[in-house]
This record gives structure tokens, sequence and C-alpha cells, in this order.
């Protein structure tokens, strides 16, 4: 089913998670009720949602704008398909952890939570996005790659993938680093970004350098309202749940992973003698050693 500006009504769950970084406090409030109870959201008047997340109806109305949604009513109307098309697959909407949790509920909550971030980065992903990335690292002499902290182990993740299929790729965990080795970057190089919330002091600048030298520059980013949107030449989005015990540093990166994963087999599809010659030589160096 389709909303009226020809949107997917069941993505709004997605794009509301994508959106909740870069929303004030009171919009994050009404953004996670509206995520969590969709179907009860979509019965109430705009006053009510306001109440609901201790604030006001003006508040409501900038939330819509920041999901480009046109009004409440639009909101609701989205809210109520996915609302009904959850409870028809049965799914679980809450992936809320307390200390007094058993390990079998931990279990069960992430494996929903984990599962729910990788269908909706699927259901948000922009395929055009995705397919001039694939182009652009098919195409490049070397690719470029930058996360810090838990994002540093995507970047490490997708650079032995990529170097797998024969692409030169170079990871860096800080921005001294990635400053130095980008300095012989040349025209149609590649400079990916694994960035959760788009606001590192080092995002910017050095997705500006690197496109300043040629790179086509790249962001993997959960944040769709951070700086680094309006300066990579391509975004890739995640949504990434969390629950109590499971936010800040210790948030699941497997969104993340999933779409490098989409990443690198559409580099095995796009180029597929290459990719297999270069993953048999590789399995022939692993044999060797062994």
């Amino acid at each position: 089913m389709h909303s009226s500006n020809g949107r997917d009504a069941s993505a709004i769950l997605a794009t509301i998670r994508a959106a909740l970084p870069g929303l004030s406090p009171s919009q994050q409030r009404l953004a996670r009720l509206a995520a969590d109870a969709p179907y009860e959201v979509a019965r109430l008047t705009i006053t009510e949602f306001a109440q609901r997340g201790e604030t006001s109806p003006a508040s409501v109305t900038r939330l819509c704008r920041a999901l480009g949604l046109d009004s409440y009513a639009q909101l609701r109307m989205e809210l109520a398909v996915a609302g009904q098309q959850l409870e028809g697959e049965g799914q679980r909407i809450s992936g809320d952890l307390t200390e007094d949790s058993t390990l079998s509920e931990v279990v069960e909550a992430l494996g929903d939570l984990d599962a729910r971030s990788i269908k909706e980065t699927a259901r948000l992903l922009d395929l055009d996005a995705l397919e001039a990335v694939v182009e652009a690292i098919g195409d490049a002499r070397h690719v470029y790659l930058m996360g810090a902290g838990s994002s540093h182990v995507v970047a490490v993740y997708l650079e032995l993938k990529l170097r797998s299929l024969g692409v030169a790729t170079t990871t860096f965990y800080d921005m001294a680093n990635a400053v130095i080795g980008i300095a012989l970057a040349e025209q149609g190089d590649v400079m990916l970004l694994v960035t959760p919330t788009g606001i590192a002091r080092e995002s910017v600048p050095i997705l500006t350098e690197a496109k300043r030298r040629g790179c086509v520059t790249v962001a993997l980013t959960g944040n769709p309202r951070s700086a680094v949107t309006g300066v990579a030449d391509h975004c890739l989005m995640t949504v990434q749940g969390e629950s109590d015990l499971q936010t800040g540093v210790l948030s699941s990166r497997v969104a993340e992973l999933f779409v490098t994963d989409c990443i690198t087999s559409g580099l095995v599809v796009r180029r597929h003698d290459r990719s297999v010659r270069a993953l048999a030589a590789v399995e022939e160096a692993l044999q060797s050693y062994w």
C-alpha cells in the first residue's frame, strides 16, 4: 500500500528510526512513541500524541516535516498501515532490555532487534546510491576507508572483503593517518566513511579533503540530517535500533555490516569473472599457507 505521495507506507518505521539521531529531544520522544507503537499512535489526535510525548502539537508538525511528510494525517495513515503489517507478521516491536532480563530474554530481544535493523535498513536503502557506490569501487584504482571506535570494525570488515575481491584498499582509524594516506589519492579513487551519527568532528573535513583530491566520497551513516550527507557524493543510510542495554558504544553494527555485504556482493555481480579469479587466488594462497 502506498501513501498519497507514492511512498511505501510500511517504510515509515525505517524512516523514523533513521531520522532519530538528527531530531530534537522532543521530536525524538515522539518518534520513539510512533516507532514502538505505530498502530496505537495512529489512533491519537495530534493533541493527544503531543501530550503522550510531553510536548506541543507544533513539535508533532515539525516531526512530520523532518520525516518528509505533508501532515500529521499522513503520518497517522502510514503508521496505521505499518502497525497492521507488523501485527500480521507477528513481529515484536520493542527490543528493550533491563537489568532484570534473563539471558534467554536478552538473546531473543537482541535477535529481534538486529533482524529488524537489517530489514528496515534494506527497506530504506537507496538502490541508486548503492549502485553508484558499487560502480565507483569497481572502477577505482584505490579505495580508502575510515571509521573510528566500533565503526573501525566495519571499515576493516569491508577492507578484508574488498581485498579478497582484488580491490586495493586501505583503512584508517583517525584523521591524521587518513590525511596522510589520501595525500596521493587520484581522480576516481573512493573514500568511504563509516559514521553512525555523522557528527564526529573529523567526518566533514576528511570527506572534503578526499573530494578535493578527486575521490568519490561515500558516507555510511544512520543520521540522514547530519552534515556529512551534504558533503558526500553518495550516502548509504542504516537503521539501528537500540535497547536499554545496547546503546551508545554498545550498539550493534549489524546494519552497517549488512550494507557492506550488499556492496561486496554487488561488486561480485558487476565484475563476476574478475571476482571469481580473485577469490580463487585467495583460496589457493590460504590452502598453501595452512
